[in-house]
């Protein structure tokens, strides 16, 4: 929507793009949370009601400040065919515009400026060079300001800092005689959990302790704007965008060894099967005894101990070790969807070149921590459901019948079969990676599993999480770097009647709640987009020496544009363009899973062989050559793909798109 102008009264007027709404006049309710106030000429994202006869909205976020430059674009400047264009950064873009002015630059400048002129005929006017094209420093340009991530702190927000309180240990438990210890990544620089598990007759007693950033960001302050305002925190391969400034991130919430810091503690009893019996949580004092990391902590696992955790290990690690096996033991009879993450871990040297991409490794000890913090995030919420006050729930619905629909008939052909929504479960899922595992081509299914899954959001209106296979869920552990758990905290304050403040404001309800659900829930998209566009331009710049080699790919989806696949050891993702295929008819299936031709059939999950043609760090792209396709099934059928045979086995659907690929007159290939 945007605002159109005044009432007489002084109510701000909304257009709203929606036709149903163009000829009713909507009032605006003000949201004194976004800074500086809507006026006139600005857009934003609201939900329209009706009152008493009146239609009103309250907006949710702004999309656009009159006055800022919406044209505005960057790119490199490059010269072509004796011409300079522009290339933009925009992801996976192959616009070019004829600069206008090119000596306001030089060949390979980062410029920014404005496109002039309209349809296929725009050019483009450089209005600044920013030197040299360098991913690294163009990082915050290309993303963070696309999708409006503030990377700086204003100076009531630092000037806050400077006035924080200091904690009064008389208020709290006093919890420093407990060894409680911290496992992080060796690169981590704030850790805001610890954790502490002892055996009892029973079971065993944990401890989850989580750094008390509700203490110090007290609600309507303007750290607690801030916060809001972000969301949470972004990590990006080059730099880490905090939620909240260093003095609270890697300071005073950050549980460093041998000092005392401000905690909140989750006390929970499980049995010998891992099953919650009961658990509290206190306001309380610690003192981390060991600040060690998942390598070191495997390590020890595996009999090869450091110095640093040998005082430790039998008294505190080993406890914990045990526990976790207690809680994986609930975690399996539950169901919790197994899927295999293809997260990639990007090493950069101090100048912002990338010297290793490899695939982020999933040690024992990384599970440790997960079964911990889900188990205190299910006595959070089970503890604030009963407390009656709105609740910041972490939901992940079950998957839409549509998108079942879509995967059945490659999963017949496979010999595999899946239930209908409601009555599918992970477990369900589960069955289908286990036996499509037996077939040889377990890592299409799972990416195809993967996108079927809806998308986990934060609401006060309690969904459950599917992928956990949990009736109550809340993210508990982590309120330096998301605002939600904050929220979890302050309920939680309140409910246990804490000392040193920092509740739940009696004026927050589950309206309140569901506004502020839908906010992090969209400033986590951003993060997640901005993250996954500067990886893929990581990526790109690392592979751009390779160009003219062959790689062993996996389709990873298909479209009318072509097939996109992915080197799987790097995560690396690009497109081999439908005009550079094989000549054929093709039909693309109603699920784009499979696309079939006369002569050949591509599939998910399938292996190919292809040469890198084009990577470009500018936006993002990479572009593959797709090898003779002769050769290409000799040399996977030797590899025995049954993915490939089976993809083969399927039949064209009754909808399809159709698509052809064939030569002109000159040689070159056509839609």
């Amino acid at each position: 929507m945007e605002v159109v102008g005044e009432s007489g009264f002084g109510d701000l007027i909304a257009k709203p793009y929606d036709s149903k709404y163009q000829e009713v006049k909507i009032y605006i309710i003000e949201n004194k949370r976004i800074k500086p106030a809507l006026q006139a000429g600005d857009k934003f994202i609201g939900e329209i009601i009706n009152k008493r006869g009146a239609y009103w909205t309250k907006p949710i976020m702004r999309t656009y400040m009159s006055g800022t430059e919406p044209d505005k674009i960057r790119g490199v400047m490059v010269k072509e065919n004796g011409r300079y264009v522009l290339k933009t950064t925009e992801k996976n873009s192959n616009n070019e515009y004829l600069i206008l002015n090119p000596k306001s630059a030089q060949e390979g400048d980062y410029v920014s400026g404005f496109l002039t002129g309209s349809g296929r005929y725009k050019q483009f006017e450089i209005v600044k060079s920013l030197g040299k094209f360098d991913l690294n420093k163009a990082a915050a340009a290309i993303v963070l300001d696309k999708y409006g991530i503030p990377y700086d702190f204003s100076s009531a927000v630092i000037k806050e800092t400077l006035r924080l309180p200091e904690f009064d240990k008389k208020n709290r438990e006093d919890l420093t005689h407990i060894p409680f210890v911290t496992i992080d990544g060796d690169d981590s620089k704030d850790f805001d959990d610890a954790v502490f598990a002892e055996r009892t007759d029973f079971g065993f007693n944990l401890m989850a302790a989580i750094a008390d950033v509700a203490f110090y960001v007290k609600p309507h302050t303007e750290l607690d704007r801030e916060a809001y305002r972000r969301g949470n925190s972004v990590y990006l391969p080059n730099m880490v965008i905090p939620m909240l400034p260093e003095k609270l991130s890697n300071d005073l919430c950050s549980l460093r060894p041998k000092e005392e810091r401000a905690s909140i503690v989750c006390l929970i009893k499980i049995d010998v099967d891992g099953n919650i019996r009961s658990y509290d949580f206190k306001r309380a004092v610690i003192k981390s005894s060991a600040r060690l990391t998942y390598k070191e902590v495997q390590n020890a696992i595996e009999g090869n101990y450091s110095q640093n955790i040998m005082p430790v290990f039998k008294n505190v690690i080993q406890p914990i070790y045990e526990a976790y096996f207690a809680l994986d033991k609930a975690r399996k009879k539950r169901g919790v969807l197994e899927l295999e993450s293809n997260e990639i871990k990007i090493k950069l040297d101090k100048n912002g070149h990338v010297i290793k991409v490899e695939k982020y490794e999933i040690l024992a000890s990384n599970k440790i921590i997960e079964e911990f913090m889900v188990c205190a995030n299910v006595c959070a919420a089970k503890a604030l459901k009963k407390s009656g006050l709105p609740v910041m729930y972490r939901i992940h619905e079950p998957p839409l019948e549509e998108k079942l629909t879509e995967i059945k008939p490659l999963l017949k052909d496979l010999g595999l079969k899946i239930l209908d929504v409601p009555a599918i479960k992970p477990e369900h899922f589960n069955n289908i990676l286990e036996a499509s595992a037996k077939k040889g081509c377990n890592e299409g299914i799972n990416d195809l599993i993967l996108r079927l899954q809806s998308q986990a959001k934060y609401s006060p209106i309690n969904l459950g999480h599917f992928g956990l296979a949990l009736d109550d869920y809340a993210h508990f552990t982590s309120p330096i770097r998301r605002y939600s758990d904050l929220l979890v905290h302050r309920a939680l304050i309140r409910a246990y009647n804490m000392p040193d403040g920092g509740g739940l404001e009696p004026e927050a309800t589950m309206n309140t709640f569901k506004e502020a659900g839908e906010h992090i829930s969209q400033t986590e998209r951003k993060a997640v987009n901005a993250e996954r566009e500067l990886v893929s331009r990581f990526l790109a710049q690392y592979l751009e020496p390779s160009i003219g080699q062959d790689f062993e790919v996996k389709i990873s989806g298909i479209s009318t544009a072509g097939v996109f696949v992915r080197i799987e050891n790097l995560g690396a993702e690009g497109l081999i363009p439908m005009r550079t295929l094989p000549d054929d008819d093709y039909a693309i299936n109603g699920s784009n899973t499979e696309m079939t031709g006369k002569l050949r059939h591509f599939a998910i999950g399938e292996n190919l062989l292809v040469r890198l043609v084009e990577a470009s760090p500018i936006n993002g792209g990479m572009i593959f050559k797709y090898i003779d396709a002769e050769q290409g099934i000799d040399y996977f059928e030797k590899k025995g793909n049954n993915c490939s045979r089976a993809a083969a086995k399927l039949k064209p659907p009754k909808k399809t798109k159709q698509l052809k690929s064939k030569k002109t007159k000159n040689g070159k290939k056509k839609k």
